[in-house]
């Protein structure tokens, strides 16, 4: 199994360990990029989502975009995702992500496309559902933008990745969260805003090093 995960996308400075991580140059690299955590967002707070782009992009692959919205089931987004080398989720609304990989049957097909050697990647709310539940995220993201409140995450991992660590907006949340996870004694690891977390099997490490 391979993840990567950060905060935001792939910066400059992070994209050698991702590339690390395929057997092939960039360019030939087939990399499904998910936006939909930024559904709920109205147009004018969607300029994340433009950046993240860029960063991808300036990493060269052959992106292609998947809408989870045009999916009701597993086994046509599996044969979809398949296809891929890489699978990026990118961030935005937790809670509505986690909704919407349960409608289209992406919680379902995932562990399976890993196990194939496809590699998940994911930024901010793409990092954080990864792991056993997205419970206390409240304060972070709005719940009630989610159709139906799901707070399981994909058990991806057994810790719960906190990204944007030590930002000036969503810092002193993140320490809050941490504090009610703490409470619940769910494990977490801190990523700060230039920081992503490269999992390969069962080595974990914090890049760029």
């Amino acid at each position: 199994m391979k993840l990567f995960l950060s905060s935001q996308a792939i910066s400059v400075k992070q994209k050698p360990y991702f590339l690390a991580l395929f057997n092939k140059p960039a360019g030939k690299i087939k990399f499904a990029h998910i936006e939909n955590a930024a559904d709920p967002y109205p147009e004018e707070k969607r300029r994340f989502v433009l950046s993240n782009r860029e960063w991808i992009d300036a990493v060269g692959m052959r992106v292609t975009y998947v809408d989870l919205r045009n999916y009701k089931g597993p086994d046509e987004l599996r044969k979809v995702l398949s296809l891929f080398d890489a699978i990026w989720v990118g961030g935005g609304n937790t809670f509505y992500l986690r909704w919407i990989m349960r409608q289209s049957g992406f919680d379902q097909t995932i562990k399976n496309l890993l196990k194939r050697g496809i590699v998940y990647g994911g930024g901010s709310a793409g990092a954080i559902v990864v792991g056993p539940t997205i419970k206390n995220f409240e304060t972070a993201d709005d719940s009630k933008a989610a159709p139906e409140l799901i707070t399981d995450g994909l058990h991806l991992t057994q810790f719960i990745p906190l990204p944007h660590w030590a930002n000036e907006k969503y810092g002193s949340r993140m320490k809050g969260i941490q504090k009610q996870l703490d409470a619940d004694n769910q494990k977490t690891i801190q990523l700060t805003d230039d920081q992503a977390l490269v999992i390969e099997g069962e080595e974990v490490r914090l890049v760029p090093e």
